[in-house]
């Protein structure tokens, strides 16, 4: 979790007010402590949700948060099975309602955009495929690829996602 760890030392989370009103700093302590234990019953639970984000309201800490998300999806020490919960918390930020910071969790996310394309490769969960594909709807530069691996991993993804169920050509 070395990459993961230098991320989080990047922001001063202290200085930060958490959708809890109290400091942010405990944002990355429950991140991290949460990796280590079962699957939350809710996307984000515990660290995100009603911490840097309340329902689409982004909170001060969402931008730091979203990096911190996308450095532990290129962590190998990070369970396969909480991709799925990763990808649902940074999709609930990149779309989230304050335009100004959903566009600073974009840009974090634009970092992970190969990462995004392997998870709809490998076909480990239709969920977080699912929701990386709705991730890279958000990059109006990758639609033409999202449309060749939307036609070529069909199988990979939810029906509601396959090409005559969506057409990327209309969004």
């Amino acid at each position: 979790m070395r990459m993961l760890k230098l991320e989080i030392s990047r922001y001063d989370w202290q200085a930060m007010k958490c959708g809890c009103n109290r400091s942010a700093e405990h944002i990355p302590l429950d991140f991290l402590s949460a990796l280590g234990g079962p699957l939350p019953g809710r996307i984000g639970e515990g660290w995100a949700d009603n911490h840097a984000y309340i329902q689409s309201n982004l909170m001060m800490p969402a931008s730091a948060t979203a990096t911190m998300v996308v450095a532990s999806l290129a962590d190998r020490e990070v369970p396969l099975e909480w991709r799925p919960h990763l990808l649902g918390v940074l999709s609930n930020l990149v779309y989230g309602e304050q335009e100004d910071i959903a566009d600073s969790c974009k840009e974090a996310v634009r970092g992970c955009v190969e990462i995004l394309f392997e998870e709809i490769a490998t076909g480990r969960s239709k969920m977080a495929s699912a929701y990386a594909f709705e991730l890279l709807m958000a990059y109006d530069d990758v639609k033409v690829r999202l449309r060749d691996y939307q036609v070529k991993a069909r199988a990979n993804l939810p029906e509601d996602l396959h090409p005559e169920n969506l057409d990327l050509d209309f969004l």
